[in-house]
C-alpha cells in the first residue's frame, strides 16, 4: 500500500490533488537524483509546464523547489536545446507571482524538509533565485541565439520577471541582459510575441533608469567600459595579438 506524502496531507483531502502532489513530489526527487540525465530534466522540465498553469499547482511546485529544480537543470545541461527550451518555457508560468501573497506550506509539512521553517511566500522564493534564473535566461539566449524559438520564450521569462519593480534592477545589472532584448527587436522582426515581451521589458527598463538617476549613471557608464573592451580585443585580434573567437550577438 502507497503512503501519501506528509505534504499531500498536510494540503488537501481531495483524492485527486493528493495524487497530483504525490507525484509532484516524485517529479522533483527525481530531478535531483538523476540531475545528469538530459532526458530526464527536459521531460520534467515539460511536465512542469502544465502543473505551474494551475494556481494551486504552482504554489506546490514552488514549494517543493520546483524553481530551484528548474534552475539546475539548466545550469547542469547549458547546451541541451530540448532542457534550456523546456525550462524557459516552465519558468515563464513559475517567474510571476500570484497577486495576492501566497504563503507556502511550511517546511515541517514539505516532502522534503529543509532547515529553513520561517513562514515564505512564493515572492520570497523569486526574490531568491530571480539572480540566477535572468543569469541562465540571458546565457541561453546567447547560446541559441539562432533559434527564435528559444528566444521567444526566454524573452516572455524576462517580460513576467520585469512586471515585478522589485526584478528591474535584478534585469538591468544581469550582464548582457539589456544588450540582448536589443538585440531580439532588431532582428526578429516578425516574431511579434518576441518583439512586444523584449521592447515591454526595454521599456520597464528605460523607465526605471528614467527615475534613478545614479544607477542610470552607472549603467551608461558599464556600456561604455564594456565597448572600449570590445574595441581593445577587435584591435588586438586585428594585430594577431590573441586569437579570435565567436562573439556574442
Amino acid at each position: 500500500r502507497s503512503q501519501q506524502s506528509p505534504y499531500a496531507r498536510s494540503m488537501s483531502s481531495d483524492p485527486r490533488e493528493s495524487s497530483t502532489m504525490n507525484g509532484t513530489s516524485i517529479l522533483i526527487d527525481s530531478m535531483k537524483r538523476f540531475e545528469s540525465n538530459e532526458k530526464l530534466q527536459a521531460m520534467a522540465c515539460w511536465a512542469m509546464v502544465n502543473l505551474a498553469l494551475v494556481p494551486t499547482q504552482k504554489t506546490m511546485l514552488i514549494s517543493l523547489n520546483g524553481i530551484e529544480s528548474t534552475v539546475n537543470a539548466m545550469k547542469k545541461h547549458p547546451k541541451s536545446f530540448e532542457v534550456q527550451f523546456r525550462a524557459l518555457f516552465a519558468l515563464i508560468n513559475l517567474v510571476v507571482p500570484s497577486k495576492t501573497p501566497v504563503r507556502l506550506p511550511s517546511a515541517s509539512n514539505a516532502v522534503a524538509p529543509t532547515l529553513d521553517t520561517v513562514p515564505r511566500t512564493e515572492k520570497d522564493v523569486l526574490d531568491e533565485w530571480a539572480p540566477q534564473i535572468a543569469k541562465l535566461v540571458v546565457e541561453a539566449m546567447e547560446t541559441f541565439c539562432s533559434s527564435e524559438t528559444i528566444l521567444n520564450r526566454a524573452c516572455l521569462v524576462l517580460h513576467n520577471l520585469s512586471q515585478s519593480p522589485d526584478f528591474i534592477s535584478t534585469l538591468l545589472w544581469t550582464p548582457h541582459c539589456y544588450q540582448m532584448l536589443e538585440w531580439c527587436i532588431a532582428n526578429h522582426s516578425t516574431d511579434h510575441v518576441l518583439r512586444r515581451s523584449a521592447s515591454s521589458t526595454l521599456n520597464r527598463i528605460q523607465v526605471h533608469l528614467s527615475q534613478h538617476e545614479d544607477e542610470r549613471r552607472r549603467f551608461v557608464q558599464s556600456i561604455q567600459r564594456e565597448q572600449q573592451q570590445q574595441q581593445q580585443q577587435q584591435q588586438q585580434i586585428q594585430q594577431g595579438q590573441i586569437p579570435e573567437v565567436p562573439s556574442h550577438p
